[in-house]
């Protein structure tokens, strides 16, 4: 009876089975055909061998470390969102040369973390303003001249800053440093007015999709309204420069000084 059920394990249906049965996710029943064929197609008995290799050179050559927090909640997130067996069906055919070492791995999460999801701009800009409010993020020139803030930037960054002067409108520049937002090195520019602090990004736009939001038009300027712990978020695109305000200040207030 064993021979006669092996038989109809054929080589395709192997291909389904091979993943779970390499992780031990089988049943009895089932791990007995996929082993009854094995011991008798040498071909699949191969590809079963150059499975295990491949896991265990992956496995030996990440390093023993602690990952982030964020970063293993994001892998955990997107591995239940493609599934365990889909996860390996599109890991295996197509970049398996891209896992030898920890190089690869971190690029396989980083592309499907990347795919079709919007470039998080306002909790990301948002978060760097309450770390700047709290203290924990120094300014890396202090200076109220905004051409001297702009110089500064432009020679850090690869694309054209210009640092808005609003002045005129009794807000005082307080400085800038550079930012990394989700790995976006970004230009962050923070000023003050009437005891409200004001934080400025800027960084290259360029292939980004952002979240939906509120759209306004003020002063022919299209700007993407947002609100989140309590902050209000105004942003809008500049030759490709996305520039984002975030501050407590009213919602119209915010947008006024960004559409200046």
């Amino acid at each position: 009876m064993r021979e006669k059920e092996a038989v109809k394990m054929d080589c395709n249906k192997i291909k389904e089975y091979i993943y779970p049965f390499l992780d031990g996710q089988l049943d009895t029943q089932t791990s007995g055909l996929v082993k009854g064929h094995l011991s008798a197609c040498p071909i699949c008995s191969l590809e079963l061998e150059q499975e295990k290799k491949l896991d265990s050179l992956v496995r030996s050559s990440i390093p023993k470390e602690n990952a982030p927090y964020e970063l293993k909640e994001e892998i955990l997130k997107q591995i239940a969102g493609l599934g365990e067996k889909k996860f390996r069906r599109f890991i295996s055919p197509v970049l398996k040369p891209a896992l030898i070492g920890i190089t690869g791995v971190v690029s396989i999460f980083v592309f499907l973390s990347s795919i079709n999801r919007p470039f998080p701009v306002y909790s990301e800009t948002v978060k760097e303003h309450i770390q700047f409010l709290q203290g924990s993020l120094p300014m890396h020139i202090a200076s109220e001249k905004p051409r001297d803030v702009s110089k500064w930037l432009q020679a850090k960054l690869d694309f054209k800053i210009m640092v808005p002067d609003l002045s005129y409108q009794n807000v005082d520049l307080l400085g800038a440093r550079i930012c990394s937002l989700k790995n976006k090195k970004s230009a962050y520019i923070t000023y003050k007015k009437d005891g409200h602090n004001i934080s400025a990004f800027m960084f290259d736009a360029k292939n980004l999709k952002f979240p939906t939001a509120k759209k306004v038009t003020m002063n022919n300027k299209h700007f993407y309204l947002n609100k989140e712990k309590g902050f209000n978020s105004a942003l809008w695109i500049d030759e490709g420069i996305a520039c984002v305000f975030v501050s407590n200040l009213g919602e119209a207030e915010l947008l006024y000084l960004a559409s200046l």
